[in-house]
């Protein structure tokens, strides 16, 4: 319900700022995008991390070997397998790419910190010129701070997506595990006893 409220403030923030309001209101809204961020990256850190990154690193060892041992002609793969190899493959697709995108969520908050702090401080100093030596006027006010509550806005849904993915993923692995180690060990099994006869052979 907090997040929900913050949301709804900074969100009416920005159509407020766009329609024209005072600074008072700008600065609240700013400052609850501040909350937002801080939210955000507390609900990130929350998320088991490792767990996922493990989970993340097993299932493309397994779809390695599965690769190795389709490719060779003593391992016989039936269609009942497919189904036990696409919740490998499910759960592949939800996190394969968790590393970079959870770098990524917290690389954004970070900036978009430094970005809402320095539009915060800008108005409450009355400043003329920013870092770069442009002006500060009424419509660079405006135009970076519907920029910056946007960033903020896009970014939830970015969080919220992320840890959507990587529950489910997390969530096929587990309902799957058994399954997929037994297809292996079976696979396995055929590799090598195709191994052993050859070697009896010669």
């Amino acid at each position: 319900m907090k997040r929900i409220i913050q949301l709804l403030l900074l969100f009416g923030g920005l159509i407020c700022f766009l329609s024209g309001c005072s600074d008072h209101n700008t600065k609240l809204s700013l400052h609850a995008a501040l909350t937002e961020l801080d939210d955000l990256e507390e609900l990130v850190r929350e998320a088991p991390l490792d767990s996922i990154n493990s989970v993340r690193d097993r299932l493309l060892e397994m779809k390695k070997d599965l690769v190795w041992l389709g490719s060779d002609s003593n391992v016989v793969f039936v269609r009942s397998d497919a189904l036990v190899i696409e919740e490998l493959s499910k759960a592949n697709r939800y996190l394969k790419d968790s590393p970079s995108r959870f770098a990524g969520i917290f690389q954004e908050i970070e900036r978009c910190k430094t970005q809402v702090s320095g539009l915060i401080d800008v108005i409450e100093s009355s400043a003329e010129l920013d870092a770069l030596g442009d002006s500060i006027d009424d419509i660079y006010i405006k135009r970076n701070v519907e920029i910056e509550l946007k960033a903020v806005l896009k970014l939830e849904d970015v969080v919220t997506e992320t840890l959507r993915l990587a529950r489910l993923g997390l969530e096929t692995d587990f309902s799957s595990r058994e399954a997929l180690d037994s297809l292996l060990e079976v696979k396995r099994g055929q590799w090598a006893r195709g191994v052993a006869k050859v070697g009896e052979e010669i």
